[in-house]
């Protein structure tokens, strides 16, 4: 049994001895072709390559995506194709149609144009409005200019408000009560004493302009002590013939000459 055990000893000793033997020997090997063969530089790439074998022999090569230097995990599948990924507009996975998802990303230009457009037209009414008032009449005939008045459509004891030469002026359908006061006022203590028939051609119609005398105050038709016209401003009291009667205004409101066509029909404003 030693003899046997011996034997087997040698014989593992001699085959372990050989197969180290054999590994230093390939060792030695590629050391060698290692020192002479030329030294290459790889080239840096952005993308990793990978080759995948299949069943058959041939070979598969396979491109990673993005900037790395290490193999992929998933080498072997290829990757999906992101051409369309920069698109950002609102559920652009959604749209399978490459027109839809241009045109929702387009949405800021399109906003832009169409903003620009608007600026645009803006500044060619002013253009246009600009070239009608050169062309047109001068603000001298604006300010000569007379005004027609239906006063049919002022109902009595109503002051209607319209506008003359820039500014305002009232015309009043007086009421029997208001035109019998205004002829029975006692001119002797008036501060610019007038008739009441020379200030209204037409009893039933009193017209003046809304301009307080003292400092071009706009009164208020039906208020004061008389209730005929009030300047709250410096608290002018005015009748319904519009005589100042109380106040720091001078004169009575200003009635601008005026000429009866009919009964109902008024011209403002006409010169001879």
């Amino acid at each position: 049994n030693s003899d046997r055990t011996a034997v087997h000893t040698r014989v593992l000793s001699s085959g372990i001895n050989a197969e180290y033997g054999g590994m230093l020997c390939l060792r030695s090997s590629l050391t060698g072709l290692a020192k002479s063969a030329p030294v290459v530089r790889a080239p840096v790439l952005n993308a990793v390559t990978s080759v995948r074998h299949g069943s058959g022999g041939s070979a598969k090569v396979l491109h990673s995506m993005g900037q790395t230097a290490s193999p992929s995990l998933h080498s072997d599948i290829a990757p999906p194709s992101f051409a369309d990924a920069d698109r950002k507009g609102v559920n652009w996975k959604g749209k399978t149609n490459r027109k839809d998802r241009v045109a929702e990303n387009n949405l800021p230009s399109y906003m832009v144009i169409g903003g620009s457009a608007g600026v645009v037209l803006y500044m060619a009414k002013y253009a246009l409005y600009g070239a009608a008032l050169l062309l047109g009449p001068g603000r001298d005939k604006y300010a000569a200019a007379a005004i027609e008045v239906d006063l049919s459509t002022i109902p009595e004891g109503k002051n209607a408000v319209f506008m003359w030469r820039g500014k305002p002026l009232f015309i009043r359908h007086r009421t029997t009560e208001e035109i019998d006061a205004a002829q029975n006022q006692d001119l002797s203590v008036l501060r610019d004493p007038q008739p009441d028939a020379t200030r209204c051609t037409n009893e039933k119609y009193l017209i003046c302009l809304g301009v307080c005398t003292h400092l071009g105050c706009v009164p208020i038709a039906h208020a004061g002590d008389w209730k005929g016209y009030y300047c709250p401003c410096h608290g002018s009291h005015y009748d319904t013939c519009a005589r100042i009667m109380k106040g720091p205004a001078p004169l009575n409101l200003e009635v601008p000459k005026h000429e009866f066509l009919a009964e109902e029909l008024v011209v403002i404003g006409k010169e001879d």
